[in-house]
């Protein structure tokens, strides 16, 4: 799968990842492409882990315990003395020491992030319709067309920025009886339609219309083709019946 990604600052980058781009932090890089069918388009701005919430540690404060004071006890002098005196214990006063407390720690700045989006765009499948409606003749043009829009446009905004898609179909018509028929047209009923086709022999067909999308898309003023190829078939029987044959004077 090819892909294609267009960086604001007017810089193109072929076939690389929108997951490896480092040139994000002032304006998104968007990547479009297609994938199963369908329109992707991806966008990422900053350069941080992709993560809309900004996570604000901060740090836990805990008191420092004070210590328990030491109580000193001096121990008595002895006297000697012919007479012998009371011994006066001296009152001793605990010494406290002073506790510093730390000061608080500053909390951390939030971690840089980025954001990033991802769309999934549908392609609308074609309807078959065809002219008459029912039991056509052989050997007379029948009418076809379909409901698809000639060009198909969206407009679509992620992480800030604002994308243009523009789609335009091919179509590839499968008359079922071995012959087909490209056209960029969509066609229309009778007096006007363009896709017409006889069938020469009676019969239940398969039509089978391929609808081949190409397209691209412009972010600020940048417009990029969009790589890859979307197909869509869409199928419808008919029934062609022959013609009644009289003879007359």
């Amino acid at each position: 799968m090819k892909r294609i990604a267009i960086y604001l600052f007017i810089c193109f980058s072929f076939n690389v990842p929108i997951a490896q781009a480092a040139d994000c932090e002032v304006k998104a890089c968007i990547d479009v492409y297609t994938q199963d069918g369908h329109i992707v388009i991806e966008g990422r701005k900053g350069s941080g882990p992709r993560s809309t919430k900004v996570a604000t540690p901060g740090a836990s404060r805990r008191a420092t315990p004070k210590p328990k004071a030491s109580k000193k006890v001096a121990t008595p002098h002895p006297t000697i003395s012919i007479t012998r005196r009371p011994v006066v214990k001296p009152v001793v006063k605990p010494v406290v020491k002073k506790v510093q407390r730390r000061p608080a720690a500053k909390e951390k700045a939030a971690p840089a992030t980025s954001l990033a989006d991802k769309l999934i765009e549908s392609i609308p499948t074609a309807g078959i319709s065809y002219q008459p409606s029912f039991s056509p003749l052989v050997q007379t043009p029948v009418y076809f067309w379909c409901d698809i829009p000639t060009l198909v446009t969206k407009k679509v905004e992620i992480v800030g920025e604002f994308v243009d898609v523009r789609l335009k179909p091919t179509f590839i018509w499968h008359y079922g009886d071995g012959v087909i028929y490209m056209t960029q047209k969509v066609g229309a009923p009778y007096p006007d339609g363009e896709i017409r086709h006889t069938y020469s022999k009676p019969g239940h067909y398969l039509i089978e219309l391929i609808t081949r999308w190409d397209g691209e898309f412009t972010v600020d003023g940048v417009t990029a083709h969009i790589p890859g190829e979307i197909t869509t078939v869409s199928v419808l029987p008919i029934t062609v019946v022959a013609a009644p044959i009289r003879f007359m004077n």
